[in-house]
């Protein structure tokens, strides 16, 4: 297996590069409610009024994101660039201490020279142009503006002509445009910008209500050209980003996929409208199949729906804690204002279409996660914690879980709390320990060496596989799982080459997470779960935890080639990070 699946000198640094930027902790502040384009594709229209946002608000999140550790300032709209005092929240970025300040904009305002000076002389230190056709007759059409081409070109180039500004592009794919991204990447490429970002059309705003007919496009049929645009990333200095493109769609350049870390930003744009869901049980007014099989929120939100679905049934057999998750949540940078409009204005949002609540939720006012757990039929506690002490207060916390799997980084005194349980002591007081996962070979040899018939599952990594394979025998206790990875270089460097260590495993030993056509066999699947690490005290899922967890074990994916898998339809595929390390070329359809 190839840590490096672009085969590309130099490329695995890049990798690492952009990793370490889509993990920057962003602060995307909010300017306008309007803009002097009028893009078929908008996402923002339905939110336009013609509006500023209040200074004074917008200065009071530009100074909470930093007092939160925020390290990249985002000015977006609308169109950030027509608000009055748009130079002065670029010069309160600066004092505030944020490293990076960035704009994202169409640049028509940059076309002033002595405009695109002061911002610069401010603090801007990157700016994203939003530029969508190669001439004038494709870019004016789609933003609906005469002239407007020609005036992001003029700002464009001289921003590129100061040299103190980061300049990048952004492009919205689509049908109008997707035949010339090769061109778009030469004009510009030529004229001395080295970043790009490429983003999907997405089913939103006036693109669905307006251009469903015009901007959408089959990604398969369309694919030489893109792949033309992708092949600029080979050069070194060139950087392109992929947003919310199908990550299925980019085998070949599988290390291009989105960051799946990125979905937070979109979530954090519909904050108010999953809100909405999870408080009142009212769906998002896009969830219908027509829009999702365009919208790169499908996955997540097909799982969101099948883990309420579990909650309405009280239908989960385990429940998990983790004690130091709470310690790791990273903070929540305020949450796109236009979002609060949307999920009150559902009339101007459905636009006449059909309203589908696939999912009739109504949350239990005053349940608490106790009690929730307790009108369950869960029988088994999963911990995870750093040692057996940290795990004594959860496991009292639910003491009719009588059941125990435990994740524990130090398993030292695991043997004499397994002894004092039986004896109805100690922390686990009566419990049976079913499972206990070792994340190295020096802890699962001490589980092992336990007498005591619990279950040990290994992860498998590129540390343990060459002592799993070294085995005379597997232990009928041993178990494995592969573990995933919140990052695509954590991936590449700790997955062991598990077509080489499958060809050898015995068929006895139960394997969990991996397809089948890696493993040879169907995977052990695991009961349903409750986490409680995606959940506030009242039990109810919160939208920004459950998209972290969904991120880290949630996000997986399949190869088109799957299609014609005889396990295709109970087959999860694998875990996103892992084909952005490994690519997709590892999955081989079984007949």
């Amino acid at each position: 297996m190839q840590a490096d699946p672009t085969g590309v000198p130099g490329e695995t640094s890049k990798i690492a590069a952009h990793e370490d930027a889509a993990h920057e902790k962003r602060n995307w502040v909010r300017l306008t409610f309007d803009c002097n384009d009028h893009c078929v594709f908008c996402l923002d229209a339905l939110a336009h009024d013609g509006t500023m946002r209040d200074g004074g608000e917008v200065r009071r999140q530009i100074l909470d994101g930093r007092r939160k550790g925020a390290t990249r300032l985002i000015l977006s709209g609308g169109e950030p660039t027509i608000h009055p005092s748009f130079v002065e929240f670029v010069r309160l970025g600066a004092l505030a201490g944020y490293p990076k300040i960035q704009t994202v904009t169409n640049g028509r305002m940059f076309a002033y020279a002595s405009f695109l000076r002061r911002c610069i002389d401010a603090g801007l230190g990157e700016i994203t142009f939003s530029l969508h056709g190669p001439n004038a007759r494709i870019h004016d059409a789609l933003v609906g503006t005469r002239g407007a081409f020609d005036e992001e070109m003029a700002g464009l180039s001289a921003a590129l002509a100061d040299g103190r500004p980061i300049v990048n592009v952004d492009i919205v794919v689509n049908r109008a445009n997707v035949k010339h991204l090769g061109e778009m990447l030469r004009m510009l490429t030529e004229m001395g910008v080295r970043e790009f970002d490429l983003l999907q059309v997405v089913p939103f705003g006036r693109a669905f209500t307006e251009g469903r007919s015009t901007l959408f496009y089959d990604l398969a049929e369309m694919r030489p050209h893109i792949l033309e645009a992708l092949a600029y990333s080979k050069r070194p200095d060139i950087h392109i980003w992929m947003n919310r493109f199908p990550p299925e769609h980019l085998e070949t350049y599988e290390h291009l996929i989105q960051d799946p870390y990125k979905l937070n930003d979109e979530v954090r744009g519909r904050k108010e409208e999953f809100a909405r869901l999870l408080e009142r049980g009212l769906w998002l007014d896009c969830r219908e199949p027509e829009r999702c099989r365009h919208c790169y929120l499908q996955r997540l939100c097909d799982a969101l729906e099948v883990e309420l679905s579990h909650d309405e049934a009280r239908d989960f057999e385990i429940v998990r804690v983790d004690t130091a998750w709470e310690a790791t949540q990273p903070p929540v940078f305020g949450g796109d204002p236009a979002s609060a409009r949307r999920a009150h204005d559902r009339p101007a949002l459905t636009q006449g279409f059909k309203r589908r609540l696939p999912l009739a939720m109504v949350p239990r006012q005053g349940t608490t996660l106790d009690e929730l757990v307790l009108g369950s039929r869960a029988t088994t506690l999963h911990v995870v914690a750093p040692n057996i002490d940290d795990a004594a207060a959860p496991i009292a916390r639910f003491p009719h879980l009588r059941r125990l799997e435990l994740r524990l980084e130090d398993y030292s005194g695991l043997e004499r709390a397994l002894d004092e349980a039986k004896a109805g002591s100690g922390p686990f007081s009566g419990r049976t320990l079913l499972r206990a996962e070792a994340a190295s070979v020096a802890a699962a040899r001490a589980l092992l060496a336990i007498d005591t018939p619990f279950e040990v599952c290994v992860d498998l990594t590129r540390e343990t596989a060459p002592w799993l394979g070294g085995l005379d025998a597997f232990s009928t206790r041993l178990s494995l799982r592969q573990p995933a990875y919140e990052r695509s270089t954590e991936s590449a460097k700790n997955d062991a080459d598990l077509g080489s260590f499958f060809a050898h495993l015995p068929a006895h030993v139960p394997v969990e997470g991996v397809p089948a056509c890696l493993l040879g066999r169907s995977p052990r699947a695991r009961p349903p779960a409750l986490d409680t690490a995606m959940r506030g005290p009242d039990g109810r899922l919160e939208i920004f935890r459950y998209t972290r967890r969904y991120i880290l074990s949630g996000y997986r994916t399949k190869s088109l080639r799957c299609a014609t898998c005889r396990e295709n339809a109970r087959c999860e595929g694998v875990h996103i990070n892992f084909v952005r390390a490994h690519g997709y070329g590892a999955l081989k359809p079984l007949v």
